[in-house]
């Protein structure tokens, strides 16, 4: 897999937004470089589990600042994000129960990443200009 980069058409124009993405995205440049080289037998998990974490914590930043602001199209973002998460828990599970496999590394290229990249590209775009649109700013 190639690493994924942060380009322009990643930026939703929303500051705190825009760092939060590509924090995950790193993370998830770091799961695929570790299940593709099977690092350590810590580094997958740990690596997993602060993805999971930390997806939790941005999904939360963005679905409290959705429900504040009124943004229409909430609860149909909350169910991307919980789709996402599902995806992310059965990769946990697949990794518990096979450890660090090439379907599991192919997974997350074709799952995650692809899932990620459109929902920026797409979902969280609309969110961030509905937030400049009504000049409204975010609250962590």
């Amino acid at each position: 897999m190639n690493e994924v980069k942060w380009t322009d058409d990643l930026s939703v124009g929303v500051g705190l937004i825009d760092d939060q993405h590509k924090e995950l995205i790193q993370h998830l440049n770091n799961l695929t470089k570790a299940v593709e080289e099977q690092h350590g037998p810590n580094e997958v998990p740990d690596t997993l589990s602060f993805l999971i974490d930390y997806t939790d914590l941005h999904f939360s930043m963005e679905e409290r600042n959705m429900e504040a602001h009124g943004y229409p199209a909430f609860e149909a973002h909350k169910a991307k994000h919980d789709e996402f998460k599902a995806i992310l828990a059965d990769m946990e599970s697949e990794f518990r129960d096979d450890g660090p496999t090439a379907i599991l590394a192919e997974s997350i290229d074709t799952l995650l990443i692809n899932w990620l990249l459109k929902h920026i590209r797409v979902l969280d775009v609309e969110f961030g200009a509905f937030l400049k649109s009504n000049g409204l700013a975010l609250s962590e």
